[in-house]
C-alpha cells in the first residue's frame, strides 16, 4: 500500500543520522553487477512516520533526484502498520530497504534472516510511559492488579519500554510484567488507556495530550527524550547480498535522509509544511515548535559507540534481544 494511503499522526522531535551509518553498508563490498536501480528501489517502512521521521519520507520526495534517483513516495515507499508486515514485506522480495525498529531487525536476524543495517538513526522520539489510575511509579508495572498495554515482542513499543525503564533506574525488563496487554499499534494503545482498559502504556506524548482529559489521573512516568537519549529505535536495513551489490545505490538513498534532517531543522516553516503534507492529522503549531526547537542530539562523536551500545540494548539488556551480545550485527 502506499505512502499517500497509509499516512498517520505525528509525533515529537527531528531525528539525527548517527555518524558513521553509510560505513556499515561495509567496506568490502563488490561492485554493482545486478543492482537494483533508483527507479526500481522500493523501501518499506515499519509504521506511519511520525513528524519526529518525516525526513524519511521527505527526503526521498525532495531530494532523490539530487542523489541521483529516481525516486517519489508514492512510487518508492511502502507504509505498513506493524514491524511484522515490514519485515515480511522485505522477506517476500517486495521491498530492498527496511526501515523499522532496531530491535524488529535483530529480531528478523534471530530468525535467519541475513539483515545488515546501514544508515541507522538515533530517533529522539516522543514516547512516553503514561500512567493512570493512580499509576505513577515504574514498580507499579510489576504489580499483578497494573493492566501495562505493551507492543508485541520485537515492536518499537517493547523495546522503547525496556529503554525507558532502563533510563530510570528500574532493573526489570518487559518480560517481568505480570499482567502485560498485547497491543501492537501506539494509537490502539492510546484509546485502551483514554477508556479506562490499561493502567500504564507506552504513547506518544501529543497522544497523551490528546487523551488525557479523559483519563484518571493521567500521569508522565518517563520520557524517551529527557530518560533514554541517543536510544536507536529505527535504522535502515537491507538483505546482506543486496547490500553488497549496491553500496553506492545505499548511500545516495541514506544521503537523501540525511539532508531532509539537516533542511528541515533549520527552517521551521518547511518543516511545518513537510508534516502538514505527509501526516494526516498533524501535531498542534505548540508541539511542531517544540519538536523543532528540542536540542538535537550530536553523536559524530558518539555514532559508532552508540550503535554498537544499542546493539546490545544496553549491554544488561542483551537476552532482551535473543540472549547474546549481538553487536557485530550492526556491520
Amino acid at each position: 500500500m502506499s505512502a499517500r494511503n497509509r499516512r498517520r499522526p505525528a509525533t515529537r522531535v527531528i531525528v539525527a543520522i548517527a555518524a558513521g551509518g553509510l560505513a556499515m553498508v561495509g567496506s568490502a563490498c563488490a561492485q554493482p553487477t545486478d543492482a537494483s536501480t533508483g527507479e526500481s528501489l522500493q523501501i518499506v517502512l515499519g509504521s506511519p512516520p511520525p513528524a519526529s521521521q518525516i525526513p524519511l519520507v521527505y527526503g526521498v520526495g525532495e531530494y532523490g533526484r539530487d542523489s541521483g534517483l529516481d525516486l517519489s513516495v508514492d512510487g518508492n515507499v511502502t507504509i505498513t502498520g506493524t514491524h511484522t508486515d515490514a519485515v515480511k514485506t522485505l522477506s517476500d522480495g517486495d521491498a530492498e530497504v527496511l526501515a523499522t525498529s532496531f530491535s524488529a531487525i535483530l529480531d528478523a536476524r534471530e530468525r535467519g534472516e541475513d539483515l545488515k543495517v546501514f544508515c541507522p538513526y538515533v530517533s529522539m522520539d516522543d514516547f512516553v510511559l503514561a500512567g493512570a489510575n493512580g499509576v505513577d511509579t515504574a514498580g507499579q508495572l510489576f504489580e499483578p492488579s497494573t493492566r501495562v498495554g505493551v507492543d508485541s515482542p520485537g515492536g518499537a513499543g517493547a523495546i522503547v519500554l525496556n529503554a525507558l525503564l532502563s533510563g530510570i533506574g528500574e532493573s526489570r525488563d518487559v518480560h517481568e510484567i505480570p499482567n502485560p496487554q498485547i497491543i501492537e499499534s501506539a494509537s490502539a494503545r492510546t484509546e485502551a488507556w483514554a477508556t479506562g482498559r490499561l493502567d500504564a502504556t507506552v504513547i506518544h506524548d501529543t497522544q497523551f495530550d490528546a487523551a488525557r482529559s479523559t483519563v484518571n489521573r493521567p500521569v508522565l512516568i518517563a520520557t524517551l527524550y529527557e530518560n533514554a537519549p541517543g536510544f536507536i529505535k529505527v535504522a535502515h536495513a537491507a538483505e546482506a547480498d543486496w547490500l553488497a551489490q549496491n553500496r553506492e545505490l545505499a548511500a545516495r538513498y541514506c544521503a537523501t535522509t540525511l539532508r531532509a534532517m539537516k533542511t528541515l531543522k533549520s527552517d521551521f516553516a518547511l518543516f511545518r509544511a513537510a508534516v502538514g503534507e505527509y501526516v494526516d492529522e498533524p501535531p498542534s503549531e505548540q508541539s511542531l515548535r517544540e519538536l523543532y526547537d528540542h536540542p538535537e542530539v550530536s553523536v559524530l562523536d558518539r555514532g559508532r559507540r552508540t550503535l554498537r551500545r544499542e546493539c546490545g540494548i544496553h549491554d544488561r539488556h542483551r537476552d532482551r534481544v535473543g540472549g547474546t551480545d549481538r553487536t557485530d550485527e550492526c556491520r
